[in-house]
């Protein structure tokens, strides 16, 4: 929930000694937006849903320990919390601005002045309880560096993607420790891609070309809105639905809003590490590079599907491997979160993505239950030609499997981060 800068002055005049709304879900906003939408194209995925769950579980901890006060005391003490972790997560530096001028934003209606006992305690809370998590993920490997070398240039294997960077994205993020204490990442796999000979592959790499062709003269235009609505991230509009979802229903409580937030982005964070230990494990060429590669004719039909010129609607293809999509990886992780808080798959949400490639502007979609939202945003990679179709089905999968593991450890081992 985003609420303007006049709002806020309007607030503080109030005679309210709480924030209006839900400090939690403004936080999760404000961190989707600082983490993601301030830097040109997002960030990698997972340290993009990485960040934000130590920020959540810094948030979750103040939340528990500030529980006793009042709800402004509630309030500022999750604001310190979320403020002094994200300084962390920019180290100090990068959006030091805006982080602040966020923090500073909601001081003035939470109204509970740091020079009184009240609010110097929770203001002690929250940065004692940002500084827990930081302590505890300084050493999760995610700072590890991890050499990739590409190999062979033969068909089905993962390569430099055409006009990307010489080097994949973060393939140590494999390595990086599960939240919650979930354990090793390994219990989470997926059957292996289809081989180039199977039946079918053929197909999906002729679905994939077809609909994704940056050109297609076949992709309806609902289908090219649902790629460059699902651009915008997947870890920037899922918050967003589970926003939507959630509305104001939490805004007077503090802890079970803070509790919420963090299970999803544990989940989420979660689903990205096992999403790239898949894609690591593998190393699956991309559509790009199967429709480029010209050595040799390699699918069992004959067929000469080479095309040199063949580029995907949203170009550049990422840089990383193919199998399994991390974009439906989320997806399913996500979805799962949410309908596990629910209690059920049926959602009434409608959500605007603002999307700013190819002068495209806001897009707007409805949805009215999880399980197709979750294939909409894994599909969107088929339809901007990203990603074969097995990749996305798998990715829900497995960010399914994830999610599940990670709320039943919640509870148990939430505060080892």
């Amino acid at each position: 929930m985003k609420l303007s800068y006049a709002f806020l002055a309007l607030a503080a005049t109030s005679v309210k000694a709480a924030y209006p709304g839900d400090i939690v879900q403004y936080w999760n906003d404000q961190t989707g937006f600082l983490v993601n939408g301030m830097i040109i194209g997002g960030l990698q995925s997972p340290p993009s849903a990485w960040g934000p769950a130590i920020i959540h579980g810094a948030i979750y901890l103040a939340a528990k320990n500030a529980a006793d006060g009042s709800l402004a005391y509630q309030q500022l003490a999750v604001s310190h919390a979320a403020h002094n972790s994200l300084i962390w997560w920019f180290h100090g530096t990068r959006n030091y601005a805006a982080i602040s001028a966020a923090l500073k934003a909601v001081l003035a209606p939470i109204r509970l002045a740091v020079n009184t006992t009240e609010g110097a305690a929770a203001i002690k809370i929250g940065q004692s309880a940002a500084r827990s998590a930081i302590t505890a993920r300084a050493d999760d490997n995610n700072n590890n560096f991890v050499d990739y070398t590409y190999g062979p240039k033969a068909p089905g294997v993962y390569q430099a993607i055409v006009g990307g960077a010489p080097l994949p994205d973060t393939p140590h993020s494999r390595f990086v420790k599960l939240f919650a204490n979930v354990g090793d990442v390994s219990q989470f796999s997926t059957d292996d891609p289809p081989k180039l000979t199977d039946a079918g592959y053929e197909d999906q790499l002729k679905t994939v070309t077809l609909q994704g062709d940056r050109n297609s003269t076949v992709r309806t235009k609902f289908d090219t809105d649902t790629a460059y609505f699902w651009r915008e991230s997947s870890l920037i509009l899922w918050p967003r639905i589970a926003t939507a979802v959630i509305g104001n229903s939490l805004a007077t409580n503090v802890t079970n809003s803070a509790k919420f937030y963090a299970q999803f982005h544990y989940a989420l964070a979660n689903a990205g590490i096992a999403g790239w230990n898949v894609k690591y494990k593998y190393n699956a060429w991309r559509p790009v590079t199967a429709l480029r590669y010209n050595a040799s004719v390699w699918l069992p039909s004959g067929h000469d599907v080479s095309n040199q010129t063949w580029l995907p609607l949203l170009n550049p293809t990422p840089n990383h491997p193919d199998y399994v999509s991390t974009h439906a990886t989320f997806g399913g992780a996500a979805s799962q979160a949410i309908r596990s808080y629910l209690g059920s798959d049926q959602i009434n949400v409608t959500v605007s993505s603002n999307v700013t490639i190819d002068s495209i502007g806001v897009i707007t979609r409805h949805y009215t239950n999880l399980t197709y939202t979750a294939v909409e945003n894994g599909n969107s990679r088929i339809f901007g030609g990203i990603h074969f179709p097995f990749a996305s089905a798998a990715g829900i999968k497995l960010g399914t499997d994830v999610a599940l593991a990670t709320l039943k450890n919640f509870d148990l081992y939430w505060d080892k981060f």
